[in-house]
């Protein structure tokens, strides 16, 4: 046990520090709020003196199912679900109960002592405050979005801009289980939004400041921001500080946009970082036995200490856009180093570099929009990696309209993905080169007579090539698909009828065939009324697969379902599903489906609730109850004379 209390002894005495520093933290931070978020204040008594003193709402329900498939035969056919939630409501807080039970699996949750992560966002003219938890936004590279727990304010004028913050990034967590707090510090803590979280691995609390400085307007300007992030040693017991690493991070980050007129703008986007994934590494003996280096190193070491892990890295992004009556361009490029990080912002696409370009143009007063992207990828910017992946993604889309009747959609993508030689020479086996191909052409008419018709085609081709012939395994997959589709909707019935066909054929090495294809569908609402609803639907597929390699056998594919779906007063919702398919073996995209028997029903019904057990009265029910009691008073008297 001298292991335990030694670790209890530590936990105490660091929970203590940081409890002390916290309390002086969220002793400035009340005041602050007090003075600055008034009006959040009034508007929560507000809400809270418009809310009913007590009430209940809640759901109720339950569903069964029987299914079977014939590649799981061994698995349980029967399937059940029993669930119900609570929520008890007093002056609008709220306290929520659930049970739920699936199968041999039963959950159950209760009311229990909340953690409240309490942040607010006052403003003043044209300051923000941010007390509490809270985020901002400096720079892609440097901090973005990442909560923080401490205190920021930013300023927006016309010609000048500034945010700052500081608190931590994260907080530390203590050992799953074991927890030494008193009640009384469990509740005050949770009401502060100061629990600390239990985990398998504690980590450090993380401390950083932040800054940004901006000089423009939304045009114009030129932003300059930084982040300094380190781990407390100390916020974790002696006995993980040597299993877990402390890191420490500063990044800095420039940003800027220069637009001529409203037809181009240029903006940039750099950051550079200084990290160190161990603090508690130092210098080797060529750095530290240098007098220069020595005092240079000393009289940075409250910014940034440098250590054996300690890297310097760059990234950043520059785009131009394009822009004028009925189009727009632009161009961008980005670029990350490998091991690029920092601590304020979430992980990056490493070692890699890109190029894309948008173009978009609309003719006709925006009945004909024709768009095109392409980007393409690579990565090994160190020139470390065995081999160098190079990925190029495009794409061209054209959409038509013609009045109210006639649709036209255009779309074609691409994605080609080379390798190319790195610390190792591939050989012409082992090089991936390869292209995809995907088209698709849907043409529709929609008119009106006596009911509403809809008529749809559809081309689709798609190809999937290898052009590295010596490669170990080519696989190359091509299928065309045609079909046409017509809808009616007869709404004076509340009857809708959706039939479909479609023909495809299919080449690649497994296999060679043609597919013909019959969809069904059909929509009934038996009772359309306000507070009831009924509704009834059915889908159906047949399909037929004419194999063409030698030795094959055509086969069939047959898949229905029929659904209803009922409503009453919102409060009642039954559901009905039954489904019956037969997959015979096909390929989809170079992959074999097997024969596959599937048999699905499920039956399902809820029920919500929703009570006002003690209803607010307003200022005429008050003035009424009030009179009204007068009035007994009165008559009560007048029987006693």
């Amino acid at each position: 046990m001298p292991f335990a209390h030694e670790m209890k002894k530590n936990s105490s005495r660091h929970e203590t520090t940081h409890r002390y520093r916290t309390g002086i933290a969220f002793a400035l931070a009340f005041f602050l709020w007090i003075g600055a978020a008034q009006g959040q204040i009034i508007d929560r008594i507000n809400q809270i003196k418009t809310a009913d003193p007590f009430a209940i709402s809640g759901s109720v329900g339950a569903g069964l199912g029987v299914s079977y498939n014939s590649n799981t035969p061994g698995s349980t056919p029967f399937s059940s679900n029993i669930y119900a939630s609570l929520n008890l409501s007093f002056y609008s807080f709220q306290l929520p109960i659930s049970f739920y039970f699936n199968n041999n699996t039963t959950s159950f949750s209760y009311p229990q002592l909340p953690t409240f992560h309490l942040g607010f966002m006052p403003t003043w003219r044209n300051w923000k405050f941010h007390i509490g938890h809270s985020s901002m936004h400096f720079s892609n590279y440097t901090y973005s979005g990442l909560t923080f727990l401490g205190l920021g304010v930013e300023y927006q004028g016309k010609l000048f801009r500034m945010g700052t913050f500081g608190g931590f990034l994260q907080q530390a967590t203590r050992i799953k289980g074991y927890d030494d707090r008193t009640a009384f510090q469990v509740l005050a803590d949770s009401l502060l939004g100061l629990n600390v979280p239990e985990a398998d691995l504690p980590q450090y609390r993380r401390d950083a400041i932040g800054l940004k400085l901006g000089v423009g307007n939304e045009r114009n300007f030129i932003d300059i921001n930084f982040l300094k992030a380190r781990d407390a040693i100390k916020s974790l017991p002696e006995e993980w500080r040597d299993s877990i690493a402390p890191k420490e991070n500063l990044a800095v980050g420039l940003a800027g946009r220069f637009a001529i007129g409203k037809w181009f703008a240029f903006t940039a986007n750099v950051g550079a970082s200084i990290y160190t994934s161990d603090t508690r590494d130092t210098l080797g003996e060529f750095f530290t036995s240098d007098a220069t280096v020595q005092k240079i190193l000393k009289g940075t070491r409250w910014l940034m200490p440098f250590c054996n892990t300690t890297v310097v890295k760059f990234a950043g992004d520059a785009s131009m856009n394009f822009m004028a009556r009925g189009f727009s361009a632009s161009l961008t490029y980005r670029f990350v180093q490998p091991d690029y990080v920092s601590l304020g912002a979430s992980n990056f696409n490493q070692n890699s570099h890109s190029l894309g370009a948008v173009f978009n143009v609309s003719m006709f007063k925006g009945r004909s929009n024709l768009s095109a992207v392409g980007y393409i990828q690579r990565d090994n910017l160190n020139k470390k990696q065995m081999f160098m992946n190079q990925v190029a993604t495009y794409s061209i889309n054209w959409n038509n309209s013609i009045g109210q009747m006639f649709n036209l959609g255009i779309n074609y993508n691409g994605i080609k993905q080379d390798q190319y030689n790195g610390t190792c020479i591939l050989s012409d086996s082992l090089k991936m080169n390869q292209i995809v191909h995907t088209l698709a052409v849907t043409p529709s008419v929609s008119f009106q007579k006596a009911y509403d018709h809809t008529i749809s085609l559809n081309f689709n081709f798609i190809q999937n090539k290898c052009l590295n012939k010596k490669y170990i395994s080519p696989v190359d997959v091509m299928t065309i698909t045609a079909g046409v589709g017509y809808g009616i909707d007869f709404e004076q019935i509340r009857l809708g009828f959706d039939v479909g066909y479609d023909f495809s054929l299919s080449k690649s090495d497994f296999s060679n065939y043609n597919a013909h294809d019959l969809n069904l569908g059909l929509r009934y609402k038996i009772i359309k009324r306000e507070k009831m609803n009924w509704n009834l639907t059915y889908n159906g597929s047949f399909g037929y697969n004419i194999q063409k390699d030698e030795g094959a056998s055509n086969n069939l594919s047959i898949s229905n379902s029929i659904g209803s779906n009922f409503s009453y007063n919102q409060a009642h919702t039954a559901a009905l599903y039954l489904s019956l398919s037969n997959f015979s073996d096909r390929e989809i995209i170079g992959q074999r489906v097997h024969t596959n028997l599937d048999c699905r029903f499920t039956l399902s019904y809820s029920y919500s609730f929703a009570v006002r057990v003690i209803k607010k009265m307003s200022k005429e029910e008050r003035a009424q109850n009030k009179l009204s009691r007068q009035a007994a008073k009165l008559q009560k008297k007048s029987a006693k004379q």
